[in-house]
């Protein structure tokens, strides 16, 4: 009997404060492009669609799992969670770096835009 291999495991959580509200930075992340930039590689489906609190997607493509990016209302602003679940061929670890870098620096890309800040 021959045994195989599970796939190495994604699994990503980040969390990020933005000062404004979360319909405001929701309003951000759907604008045309944005997600698709930071997420090159996944192809994803809603699966579920909460407003001002975020989405749920099923995830195919350099990752097949789940995503989520849950906006909390907080402090005065946002709490910006995201999570990715799933597997994913060999690379993993260097993949969620890769993934972990780009998302982290649109975010703050935004968060800087939204609290009139320039790098």
């Amino acid at each position: 009997m021959l045994l195989r291999r599970p796939a190495p495991l994604v699994d990503i959580v980040d969390e990020t404060y933005v000062r404004a509200a979360p319909h405001v930075v929701r309003a951000e992340l759907d604008a045309p492009g944005v997600l698709d930039g930071l997420w090159p590689g996944l192809h994803r489906e809603v699966v579920q669609e909460r407003g001002a609190k975020g989405v749920r997607w099923r995830v195919q493509g350099d990752v097949v799992g789940r995503m989520e990016i849950w906006l909390e209302a907080g402090h005065g602003g946002t709490i910006v969670h995201h999570f990715v679940h799933g597997e994913h061929g060999r690379g993993a670890a260097r993949w969620s770096r890769e993934h972990r870098r780009r998302w982290k620096s649109g975010l703050n890309h935004i968060k800087d835009r939204l609290e009139g800040r320039t790098r």
